[in-house]
Order: C-alpha cells, then sequence, then structure tokens
C-alpha cells in the first residue's frame, strides 16, 4: 500500500530501462511542451499510474468529453440523480476503502476528495479548495458540467461520509460548484483531530 503522504519528498532509486526510439521522441517533445526535464515527466506518468490508474482500469473506467457528458446527464431529473448519487456513493466507497488498501477514516475521505476525485492529475471530477480550521473543514469543488452533476457530487459525496461517520454535514448546491462543510469527527478520546494542510 502507497502511504497517503505521497507528496512528501522520499528517498529515489535509479532504474535503467530500453523504452522504444518513437516513445523516447514522445517523452521529449511532452517534456519540452511542458516545460519540464523527460525524467520528470516520467515521474508524472508513473505517479498517475500508481496512485490511479492502476485502479481504475479495475473499474472499467469509459472517458468522456465534458460536452458530451453534461448533455446527458442534463436528461435526467434531480430526484433521480440524488437517488443515483446515494446508491453509489455508498457502494463505491466499500470499493474505494478496499482497493487503495487505506483505512475507512476521515483522513482517507479528505483524501479522495481532494486528491481522487478532485485534482487535476486523476478523475477531474471538480477542483477542490480545501480550508481546514480548527473544528471543521470546508471544501469548495468547482466544475464546469453543470447544475445536474452538483446534485449528483453532493449526493456521492455525502454517501461516501455517512459509511465512515455521522458527523454534521452542510452543503450547498450552484450551478457550477458544490460546497460541503463538514465537522470534523471525534477520536475516541473524544478530542477533534487536526488535518491542517501540509
Amino acid at each position: 500500500m502507497i502511504s497517503r503522504d505521497y507528496g512528501k519528498r522520499k528517498k529515489t532509486i535509479t532504474r535503467t530501462f530500453r523504452i522504444n526510439d518513437d516513445w523516447d521522441f514522445v517523452l521529449n517533445e511532452e517534456a519540452e511542451r511542458q516545460g519540464i526535464s523527460a525524467n520528470a515527466l516520467i515521474d508524472k506518468i508513473l505517479r498517475r499510474f500508481a496512485l490511479f490508474d492502476r485502479y481504475t482500469d479495475r473499474f472499467e473506467v469509459l472517458n468522456l468529453p465534458n460536452r458530451i457528458f453534461k448533455e446527458v446527464f442534463q436528461l435526467m431529473p434531480n430526484e433521480r440523480l440524488t437517488e443515483e448519487g446515494e446508491k453509489h456513493g455508498s457502494l463505491d466507497a466499500v470499493d474505494f476503502f478496499n482497493l487503495l488498501g487505506y483505512p475507512r477514516d476521515y483522513e482517507t475521505f479528505i483524501y479522495l476528495i481532494t486528491e481522487y476525485f478532485g485534482s487535476s492529475t486523476f478523475s477531474r471530477w471538480f477542483q477542490c479548495f480545501h480550508h481546514p480550521s480548527e473544528s471543521q473543514d470546508l471544501f469548495h469543488l468547482q466544475h464546469n458540467l453543470g447544475r445536474k452533476w452538483s446534485v449528483f457530487v453532493d449526493s456521492y459525496l455525502k454517501a461516501i461520509l455517512k459509511t465512515i461517520t455521522s458527523t454534521k454535514v452542510e452543503s450547498r448546491i450552484y450551478e457550477y460548484a458544490v460546497t460541503l462543510r463538514i465537522s470534523r469527527p471525534q477520536t475516541i478520546e473524544g478530542k477533534k483531530r487536526s488535518y491542517q494542510k501540509k
């Protein structure tokens, strides 16, 4: 299992391997486009594979352009989206925790919402802005998929959280965003844990 603090600087190793000449050309071309070294690009590719692609392949994830996805969602009534969000959120929660090998706790929920779903590197469901304070976490989730997607995301994430804790959640749904205000769960000792960003 890879720890959730993967962002910290860790020991590196040197590995030598051979690749097709065409792939080397693509790597160098893309690295130049991004303004980084080929080594840095390879590290990004391996990071995405280690933390995301190797898991999502098992879910048989289908990639669709945002335009198509948004238009399909517009055809569904809000009540159905809420029901589907609750159903799949509670079911997927079990799969996520078991597949990723992380404990079913609030810290893992923060990882899911900020990195797995909310970063530009992985699922890209939304862009997550996380504002932790002493007693609660504020998550502002921006996207460009319309209000229907906001309805689904709100229901889906609250269903995942419900499998972990009964903590208080306040949410607001906007045309292109969802805001979740979550009271931080207490530990066994009765104290609220600190989840300040590192």
